[in-house]
């Protein structure tokens, strides 16, 4: 299949324009015989004069008229979808924008990240999704995400990131009897029964758990697991019904602590702070909208 030269559109409309082909090449900085050229293949190709001498001017055929009528559109197309494809306004955009947040990013992330966008882009939508550790690379890099937030590892060379913030690590348990329905408040444990307790372990806290159990492996013991619970929302009613603790980052703390009855104590071991970060693919690095949304989630986050 053999393929037209585009430039084309350029001459048709420059000639429909100026009405001369010595015109038409200065408009398109080329030579006349250059124009004339092109003029002369499009003839042969549509089997048409398309523009023929009419007095001191240039005037189309009916056949250079429709032609004329269609390179316009196609033009003004491309000038908008492509050619100006950088231009993004949020006040007006209608662009869906996907973000991967675990089940905490949901809980605690989310509400801000809409805030933000209602405020700056009303029109646009935020679709929150869940996508496995091992097919966000792909999901990123395919448009299926624009970004992945959280704690995340190990996500591959490739990406961009950006980090927005750290959490410290705390423990929870069932709150005393006399401080129920009080808010609970800061309550101390050393390390030999931290170490003894069992544990409830959400899944969607990965991160958490891995921490933990290397720094256990450390002091030549294991995380003692009482249950491991696929949900983040299970584990405040089940350590306020039971004498299980739980390790969270700390900004789960106050809202597990109006969720249950359950306290906030320091962990008597030292753990990393967990850094959440956003990751995007290099494919949209410099698209105009992928780049605002990524600061709007910078500026709500930090």
């Amino acid at each position: 299949m053999e393929y037209p030269d585009l430039n084309f559109l350029y001459v048709v409309e420059a000639l429909m324009a100026e009405r001369s082909v010595s015109r038409a090449a200065q408009r398109l900085g080329l030579t006349q015989p250059a124009v004339s050229h092109a003029l002369s293949r499009l003839r042969t190709r549509f089997g048409d004069d398309l523009f023929v001498r009419a007095g001191a001017v240039m005037a189309p055929t009916p056949t250079g008229e429709r032609v004329a009528d269609g390179v316009a559109r196609a033009l003004a197309l491309i000038r908008q979808d492509v050619l100006d494809a950088r231009a993004f306004d949020p006040a007006d955009t209608r662009r869906t924008f996907s973000v991967c947040l675990s089940d905490m990013g949901m809980i605690v992330l989310l509400p801000r990240l809409l805030a933000a966008l209602a405020e700056h882009a009303p029109m646009a939508t935020l679709r929150p999704i869940q996508v496995p550790a091992a097919e966000l690379g792909a999901a990123l890099q395919d448009g299926e995400l624009d970004l992945a937030i959280g704690y995340l590892d190990r996500m591959g060379e490739h990406l961009h990131q950006q980090r927005l913030f750290t959490r410290s690590l705390v423990g929870i348990r069932r709150a005393s009897a006399s401080k129920r329905g009080k808010g609970g408040g800061a309550a101390r444990m050393d390390a030999e029964r931290f170490m003894n307790t069992r544990h409830v372990v959400a899944a969607t806290l990965a991160m958490t758990n891995e921490l933990l159990a290397k720094e256990l492996r450390k002091r030549g013991t294991r995380l003692n697991v009482g249950v491991e619970v696929p949900y983040l929302l299970a584990v405040p009613s089940l350590v306020a019904n039971s004498d299980f603790i739980a390790v969270i980052p700390n900004e789960l703390a106050d809202l597990f602590g109006k969720m249950a009855h359950v306290d906030a104590f320091d962990l008597p071991i030292a753990l990393p702070d967990l850094t959440v970060r956003q990751f995007w693919h290099p494919r949209f690095h410099n698209d105009a909208a992928h780049r605002w949304f990524r600061k709007l989630v910078a500026e709500a986050l930090r």
